[in-house]
C-alpha cells in the first residue's frame, strides 16, 4: 500500500508540472516550460537535468535508487519529463535536442522495465516508451538501446516491430568488425526469438502483423546467415 500511494503521488505531482509545461507550450514560451521541468528534476528527482545526458543510464538509475533498488516511480516521472522536454524541443524547431531527449527517456525506460520482473507497471511503462519513440530516430539509436527494444516489442506482442529492428540491428552491427562477437550474440538470439515464436498462436501472431510462415522464413535466414 505504501508503495502504491507513494508512486501515484508522485505521478500526480509530476502531472501537476507537465500540466504547466504545456499551458507554457500552448503559449509558445520554451524557455519557461524548460525551466519548469529543470525545477521539478531538481525537487521532485533530486536530479541536476545538466547532468542526465551527461550520465550513463547505469549511473542514472543508480541516483535514482536506494538501498540498491531502483526507484520506479522516479523512474517513471523522469520519463515523463523527458519526453516533455523534448517535445517542447520538436515545437520549436529544435529537432536534435528532441531527439536526444527522445533516446534518453527510451533507454532509461527500457532498462528500468527489465527491472520489473512482476511487470507490475507494466502499463505505465508502455505509455512512456511509446511517446519516447515518438521522439528518438532510430537512425542515431544507440545499438544497446535498440537491442532492449527488440525484445521490448516481442514482450508486447508486437511481432512485426521486433523483427524490424532485429534485422535493422543485425545491419548496425555487421558494418564494424569490432562488434563482431556482439553481432553473432544478437544472431544466435535472434534464432532463439524465431523458435519461440514457433509455438505462438496463430490469431495472436497475426495480431502482431506476423503469419507463421514469416516466421519460419525469418528463422530460416537467420540460420542461413549463421
Amino acid at each position: 500500500m505504501y508503495r502504491r500511494d507513494y508512486l501515484m503521488r508522485l505521478i500526480e505531482q509530476t502531472t501537476e508540472v507537465l500540466h504547466k509545461v504545456m499551458f507554457a507550450r500552448k503559449n509558445q514560451r520554451l524557455q519557461e516550460a524548460l525551466e519548469l521541468l529543470n525545477q521539478a528534476m531538481r525537487q521532485l528527482l533530486g536530479l541536476n537535468s545538466r547532468l542526465i545526458h551527461a550520465l550513463s543510464t547505469k549511473d542514472l538509475l543508480a541516483l535514482l535508487s536506494k538501498d540498491g533498488h531502483v526507484d520506479q516511480g522516479k523512474v517513471l516521472a523522469l520519463g515523463d519529463m523527458l519526453n516533455a522536454r523534448g517535445a517542447a524541443q520538436k515545437e520549436s524547431g529544435h529537432a536534435a535536442a528532441a531527439i536526444k531527449d527522445g533516446l534518453k527517456a527510451l533507454d532509461l525506460l527500457l532498462t528500468a522495465r527489465e527491472m520489473d520482473p512482476r511487470d507490475e507497471l507494466g502499463g505505465m511503462f508502455k505509455e512512456r516508451i511509446d511517446a519516447a519513440l515518438a521522439l528518438a530516430n532510430r537512425a542515431s539509436m544507440p545499438t544497446d538501446t535498440m537491442h532492449k527494444l527488440v525484445f521490448y516489442y516481442e514482450d508486447c506482442g508486437q511481432y512485426a516491430k521486433s523483427e524490424d529492428v532485429l534485422f535493422h540491428l543485425l545491419d548496425e552491427l555487421n558494418e564494424d568488425e569490432h562488434l563482431r562477437e556482439e553481432w553473432i550474440t544478437v544472431l544466435d538470439e535472434g534464432i532463439r526469438m524465431y523458435e519461440r515464436w514457433r509455438s505462438v498462436e496463430e490469431e495472436r501472431l497475426a495480431a502482431g502483423n506476423l503469419s507463421k510462415t514469416e516466421v519460419e522464413d525469418g528463422l530460416e535466414e537467420l540460420k542461413n546467415i549463421k
